[in-house]
């Protein structure tokens, strides 16, 4: 069974077990980078909020021999027990932006990758990307706790783009500060002792070994906007005692490396694009492009 036959028959099998008691529907979901995701909504009928459950996972259980009204229980049991059917307060005076303001933040994207979003949405172009903003809603997950702002959302609220910049750029240095630590202190938390050892500095000589750093915000989410911030970038450099390249590995981190002649572009650029090839989820893949932070000017170039 093909994808397509999968999604109407999974479809059939929830109305069926349900009856009259919810609405369920397909729905294509416009991710970052013109990734498209297919979902299934579900709500009892008169509810505001669809809650979006992904089906890529349920439809490789079956491939894998679930039988599909297995599939589709546990679908439903994830709407009863576990996705929350009231909106949440921070939702229901969504129209009002005295209520929402103080949740509004900035994030980058790429701008090629995303023309078609930008044409519908605020945003202001810098280097190759492009600054947006989303509401974060509390208590979600963060990865599917944000409501992209739109052009939509200014004319409710009859304000431009430039005094949500402002608003959204101060929440986000307020709220979400800049976290910079050494990429092996980071690696620490997520291998195995005999993993750190093999990439060990100590197997490098002193003269061999370039200090590598990640730079994100507090949450860890969205976190590429940091390098924006006001001596985020000043402060690693002046530490190095060096001008820094910007390898933007996600939307949610980069990684800082000191100027060295062992570097070339070509080779950054190759360790970047190695990175969001093979590590880095498609709709979360930043730039393939390499950025140079000058400390003496404090700015930063392509």
């Amino acid at each position: 069974m093909n994808f397509t036959d999968f999604q109407t028959a999974l479809l059939d099998e929830i109305k069926v077990i349900s009856g009259e008691e919810l609405e369920v529907f397909p729905k294509k979901l416009n991710k970052n980078n013109g990734v498209i995701k297919d979902a299934m909504c579900i709500r009892k009928k008169g509810e505001a909020m669809a809650p979006l459950i992904y089906l890529e996972d349920y439809y490789s259980q079956y491939k894998n021999g679930v039988p599909l009204i297995t599939l589709a229980r546990h679908m439903i049991k994830l709407y009863q027990e576990d996705i929350p059917k009231k909106a949440p307060t921070s939702l229901k005076s969504f129209n009002d932006f005295e209520t929402v303001r103080n949740k509004i933040f900035c994030r980058l994207v790429n701008y090629e990758m995303n023309s078609t979003l930008l044409a519908r949405i605020p945003y202001r172009r810098t280097l190759d990307l492009a600054i947006t903003y989303y509401y974060h809603v509390d208590d979600l997950v963060c990865k599917d706790a944000t409501i992209v702002i739109t052009n939509e959302h200014l004319i409710k609220w009859k304000i431009g783009e430039d005094t949500l910049y402002h608003i959204a750029w101060e929440n986000t240095i307020r709220e979400l500060p800049c976290d910079v630590e050494r990429i092996e202190d980071t690696l620490r938390d997520l291998m195995t002792p005999e993993e750190l050892e093999e990439i060990s500095p100590s197997d490098h000589s002193d003269s061999d070994f370039i200090p590598m750093h990640i730079i994100t915000n507090s949450s860890r989410c969205m976190g590429a906007i940091s390098i924006l911030y006001p001596l985020s970038l000043k402060k690693t450099a002046d530490h190095l005692n060096s001008n820094l390249y910007i390898l933007p590995s996600s939307i949610h981190e980069c990684i800082l490396i000191p100027q060295h002649k062992s570097y070339s572009k070509q080779d950054l650029e190759q360790i970047v694009t190695d990175i969001n090839t093979t590590q880095v989820a498609p709709q979360e893949v930043l730039s393939n492009r390499v950025y140079f932070y000058n400390r003496g000017k404090d700015t930063i170039s392509l």
